[in-house]
């Protein structure tokens, strides 16, 4: 399924369902080894992701991202503000430019799972819009990644 996406200017908000149970996509958000299999760009080669999953916990997350003539490194740490198991996801993130306030809601729906990702504090909407492309490109990943689990369960 393909995301909803809305970017009222310095802010973003994308929703995408995923045919799959809620707690099973919250793990995929929780745990570092998870984590890293699906997020960053379509052009990330590498991910490492070090977490401290507990609110007031950090994390750490470095990419490296395949660019004309070589790869480059775009990382990025933060902090847990609140953890709703398996509900929501609350965090600050420092990337570079400022603290970005992001809400990752967990929603059931039967057999599916809708999430609700918002971020805001962007200094620009030009930044915005990168990091959103990121994410929805992350959320590809994440929906490939479910589905193989799903058709491994099923045999």
């Amino acid at each position: 399924m393909k995301s909803e996406e809305n970017i009222p200017g310095q802010r973003f908000q994308i929703t995408r369902v995923f045919v799959a149970p809620r707690a099973e996509v919250f793990n995929w958000w929780a745990h570092a080894e998870k984590l890293q299999q699906w997020s960053g760009c379509k052009e990330a080669i590498g991910c490492e992701v070090v977490m401290d999953f507990r609110v007031g916990g950090s994390f750490t997350q470095k990419m490296q991202i395949a660019v004309a003539g070589g790869t480059c490194e775009f990382s990025f740490t933060g902090t847990y503000v609140e953890i709703v198991v398996p509900e929501k996801i609350s965090y600050h993130a420092d990337l570079g430019q400022g603290v970005i306030r992001t809400i990752v809601e967990f929603f059931d729906q039967a057999h599916r799972t809708r999430v609700v990702l918002t971020q805001d504090g962007f200094a620009d909407v030009g930044s915005c819009k990168i990091v959103s492309q990121g994410i929805l490109e992350s959320l590809d990943k994440l929906d490939s990644m479910l589905a193989g689990q799903v058709m491994v369960n099923r045999l």
